[in-house]
This record gives C-alpha cells, structure tokens and sequence, in this order.
C-alpha cells in the first residue's frame, strides 16, 4: 500500500489497510449480507460458544460493538444468545445451524480476499503474521 503524504506512519497506515481489507471482504460477502465484522464472528464461532467478554476479547471490540454485532446476527437467527450454566451472570453466545450456513459462505469470501492478498508475496504475508504477534503481545 503507498503511503499517502497525508498519513502519520505505520499505525495510521495499518488502520487505514485494515479498513481497505474489510471493504474487500463486504464486496465478497454482499451476496449473504453479512459485514466483515459479522463474518469474522460466525468463524470465530465456528471453535465453540464463547461469553460476551470472549466476543470482546477475540475481536479486539468493546461492549456497545459487540453487543451490536451479536444482536444483529441474533436478529437474523445465525447466532442464539443463553445464559452461561457456569456463570449464570454471564451470557453465552452461540451459532446456530443457518448461521453455520452463513460461515460457510463467509469462509468462502475470507478465501477468496486471502488470494488477493497473498499476491503480495511470501514477504509480505511474514511481515503480517510477525508485526500481529507483536501486537498481540501489546496491551
């Protein structure tokens, strides 16, 4: 990506890359109607049920986000909301049969921008993959 003159650095231009690639992903995805933000979260799904704080925790969102996303989806019946039988304070969120359907039709989007991206060559995809473990290592 070509920096512009008007872009402050590295964070800025990682922000502004990530924006581009989930753009990418909506054009894949306009067909099922999910955004990016709603495919990423049926796929993370896909491993099991997971608390509102692990909705959070694995998509880097706060409350208000991640309570929209899971509604939205709840709303078309691709994910189901119950209480959570160890903590009965928390709720579980959990996909459902459509909404595997749905990921199903995301992982197929998410395959088709990783080609795109991938384009950019073996480098680029190592230089990805070691600067998102050293964020994840970032508070």
């Amino acid at each position: 990506m070509a920096a512009s003159k008007s872009m402050v650095g590295l964070t800025a231009g990682l922000l502004v890359g990530g924006h581009k690639a989930a753009r990418l992903l909506e054009a894949e995805l306009e067909a099922t109607g999910l955004s990016a933000g709603e495919a990423v979260l049926l796929s993370v799904l896909a491993s099991g049920a997971m608390t509102m704080t692990g909705v959070m925790s694995a998509l880097h969102i706060g409350a208000s986000t991640a309570t929209s996303l899971v509604s939205r989806l709840e709303k078309h019946g691709y994910v189901r909301r119950s209480r959570n039988p160890e903590d009965g304070r928390s709720l579980l969120v959990a996909i459902t049969d459509s909404g595997a359907v749905q990921r199903e039709a995301a992982e197929e989007a998410f395959t088709k921008v990783d080609a795109k991206l991938v384009e950019a060559g073996r480098d680029a995809v190592r230089g990805h993959t070691a600067l998102m473990k050293r964020l994840s290592g970032l508070s």
